[in-house]
């Protein structure tokens, strides 16, 4: 674990030429204001019914929950990071907690629990539980996984996350909630360094006991080469043309296999196969664990919002032994030692395909990078590693 300390930033003073904005520029600018503003009137006016609800306030229900989670959504991030631990600790005896969506949430629910903690939250209202929180004298804990303050507005996501509002809520939550954890050093810097407070940092964990129980299948020769996850299009713009060369050179003997996604350019190539993955994080990780992948994909774009990203990858593929081959980026540059513990290639069309070529011609390395990649994430996200995390950084302060 550990505690990130303030960092001073020197400003320098520049004389600068007062700046002509154009008409467009103007008026971003006052939509931007106006969202912020129209976002927080109605946060507050929530708020202010909150506060007058005296039968919450004047007599709050008993303390019956340690920790009472708002999450936005139900997510691999709340499992990983949040599920695991706690049923850890719930299991251990004397540790009680409730998960709530955003919609499903309500101020009894706030005042029965000693400890808020609010995951990945932008929208306006429910910053009005913070407040409301607050107002109780509840801890409150932002945990936040993406650095959504960098997400490019050129797709839904990041369209949702510029809206003005939200962005905004966004910021009160990482200046206001009392303490704000984080999976990503380098996330928790750049928090640290544009709001001034402390961050707790901490990676995600990993349930060994359950993940254990599940086989490898057997290989049958061929070399797989496989990617699990969500659409990554951009971070694959560079690797297909590296898979193309690798399966023109090797025929037959290599294959690729995606689940969730496949690159749009290499969906019909006839040795590529393709499944859906819309089922929740156990199976998910079920199935990577199950499978018989002999090298892992882990692309990443070098790009502001990438670099504050977390090392899920590598932990994934450390605990279902595949060896992984990596971006060299920032995200996995501290945990991968290089034809150790994984293999890193820079992201480039021809790095990546000398990289692959490596690995496939060289099995004792690929060995080698598993039995190491798996000691290491035993050692370090274990559940038991994660949960002394929670308790010594957050829930016995």
């Amino acid at each position: 674990m550990v505690l990130l300390k303030k960092r001073s930033v020197r400003r320098r003073r520049n004389r600068r030429r007062p700046i002509q904005l154009s008409a467009y520029q103007l008026g971003h600018i006052a939509g931007f204001k106006q969202g912020k503003e129209d976002g927080f009137q109605q946060g507050r006016s929530d708020a202010s019914r909150v506060r007058n609800s005296t039968n919450i306030i004047e007599a709050p229900l008993p303390l019956q929950l340690d920790v009472l989670v708002i999450t936005a959504g139900i997510i691999p991030s709340l499992e990983i990071g949040i599920v695991q631990p706690f049923n850890e600790l719930h299991n251990r005896g004397n540790f009680n907690y409730e998960i709530r969506t955003e919609e499903d949430v309500s101020q009894e629910h706030v005042a029965a629990a000693h400890t808020i903690v609010f995951l990945r939250n932008v929208e306006p209202a429910s910053y009005t539980y913070l407040e409301l929180a607050h107002q109780l004298g509840k801890r409150t804990v932002y945990v936040i996984d993406d650095n959504f303050l960098e997400l490019e507005p050129h797709t839904p996501v990041g369209e949702y996350y510029a809206d003005p509002s939200r962005r905004e809520t966004l910021i009160q939550f990482l200046r206001n909630s009392q303490i704000v954890k984080v999976d990503s050093q380098i996330l928790g810097d750049y928090i640290q360094e544009r709001f001034s407070r402390d961050v707790i940092y901490f990676p995600g964990s990993v349930d060994f006991n359950w993940l254990d129980q599940y086989p490898k299948n057997e290989t049958d020769g061929q070399i797989v080469i496989g990617y699990e996850g969500g659409n990554k299009e951009a971070d694959f713009a560079k690797v297909v043309p590296a898979l193309r060369r690798i399966l023109d050179y090797y025929g037959g003997f290599v294959r690729l296999e995606f689940y969730g996604f496949v690159p749009a350019a290499l969906a019909n190539h006839p040795m590529v196969t393709f499944e859906e993955c819309g089922m929740d994080y156990r199976s998910f990780i079920r199935k990577l664990c199950e499978c018989n992948w002999d090298i892992g994909l882990a692309p990443l774009e070098r790009h502001s919002f990438n670099n504050n990203k977390t090392n899920n990858k590598f932990r994934e593929y450390g605990a279902c032994r595949i060896a992984g081959i990596y971006s060299d980026s920032p995200v996995y540059r501290p945990w991968v030692t290089h034809g150790e513990t994984g293999y890193l290639v820079p992201h480039t069309e021809d790095g990546w395909y000398e990289g692959l070529r490596t690995m496939i011609e060289n099995p004792p390395m690929r060995h080698q990078i598993i039995d190491r990649a798996d000691s290491m994430v035993r050692q370090n996200f274990s559940l038991d590693v994660c949960v002394e995390h929670w308790n010594s950084a957050i829930l016995s302060k």
